[in-house]
């Protein structure tokens, strides 16, 4: 029987969004080796997300232009595992790995990239057509795991849950009645125009007498301030006014959320919040929010547009996804045809839904591992 591992390293060189989808690698892992020592490598900016999480001994950041990983890394795991194909994952990898090396790799190996077959003892095919998320599963078993469960689960401290309370007690906001929009992003064609988001934040204050934050980063405030001057009821606007652990306290707290293609709406997933999430050119079957409660191998419509999946909503004009991808590379600068095609009404209605299935008693359970 192989000796289990003592160390570990997750090696995720991408988005904040990728980093979260990553993580119920780490819940396998240290669900079959409780005593495995895990480190994950990843981006600066993702970096702070990992910290709290005392699954994770050490979190390695590569700063570009910064202190190398490099070092940090070599031949200092019996266990290696890049979570995507990318050089630089396989390349940590390579150099990490002392007894097992896997990697996602293209199925096809190109030309290019057959050196990665070489160094790697577990190349592993990337899966197509599934749930990106459900990769994570695909490596755990070439790994000789047998997870049960695809579970991401985010971490917080104590303190960093009284600064949200008392973030949200400076501005008046009750956190039973919480709603968490966020709906901007650094990428203009995943953004919901402003004016509507106006006008959903009143509607859910009239309708359901909940206290919208409006979330964003430091780069997005300009907008979000555009979008509260048009709203009756001034919603209070968060823009990189707490750190990502912060985040995932505040989004555990939210009766509702509404969110756009981003990391923070993976986020929202991982906590268990009810959400609404509004999609345009991305494609759902690899990239909508996971809902953990659900078999590990469960999946995603194939086809584009608007499903329900439990505390998930997912909101896609299909007509408009297809027109974007047929007509060809997209203008990333401004509001996509799909952004544009959802209606405050639509978003309402999804919101009405979720929020009736709590008030029904059907509470999600914030899945921390």
């Amino acid at each position: 029987m192989p000796r289990p591992p003592r160390t570990a390293l997750i090696s995720c060189l991408r988005l904040l969004g990728d980093v979260v989808l990553s993580l119920p690698l780490l819940d396998m892992i240290k669900t079959a080796h409780p005593a495995c020592k895990v480190d994950y490598l990843v981006p600066a900016g993702a970096a702070e997300l990992l910290r709290p999480d005392p699954r994770i001994r050490r979190v390695i950041e590569h700063v570009r232009g910064g202190p190398p990983y490099l070092p940090q890394i070599l031949m200092r795991h019996d266990w290696a595992i890049s979570t995507n194909g990318s050089d630089r994952g396989v390349i940590s990898v390579m150099l990490a790995g002392r007894r097992r090396r896997a990697a996602l790799v293209d199925p096809w190996l190109p030309l290019g990239e057959r050196w990665k077959r070489l160094v790697l003892t577990d190349p592993v095919p990337m899966p197509q057509g599934r749930p990106v998320i459900q990769w994570t599963v695909v490596l755990a078993q070439a790994l000789g795991l047998r997870p049960t469960r695809c579970v991401p689960g985010l971490h917080w401290s104590r303190a960093d849950m009284e600064r949200v309370h008392a973030e949200l007690a400076a501005a008046g906001v009750e956190p039973s009645r919480l709603a968490v929009l966020h709906v901007v992003s650094k990428h203009r064609y995943k953004e919901w125009p402003v004016e509507r988001l106006a006008s959903l934040s009143d509607m859910l204050a009239d309708r359901h007498g909940l206290q919208c934050v409006w979330t964003g980063a430091p780069s997005d405030a300009a907008r979000l301030a555009e979008g509260a001057a048009l709203a009756r009821t001034p919603p209070m606007i968060a823009a990189g006014l707490l750190t990502l652990p912060q985040m995932s306290a505040l989004l555990s707290l939210a009766r509702v959320y509404v969110g756009a293609d981003t990391a923070i709406t993976h986020m929202a997933a991982a906590v268990g919040a009810p959400l609404v999430a509004l999609y345009g050119p991305t494609p759902i079957g690899g990239w909508a929010p996971w809902n953990s409660d659900r078999p590990i191998d469960h999946t995603f419509p194939r086809e584009p547009g608007s499903f329900r999946d439990g505390h998930v909503s997912v909101i896609q004009d299909a007509d408009a996804f297809r027109s974007e991808h047929h007509f060809g590379a997209m203008d990333m600068t401004s509001l996509s045809r799909g952004m544009q095609a959802i209606s405050v009404e639509q978003v309402l209605e999804e919101v009405d839904h979720q929020l009736g299935q709590l008030d029904a008693g059907t509470r999600r359970a914030v899945p921390i591992v």
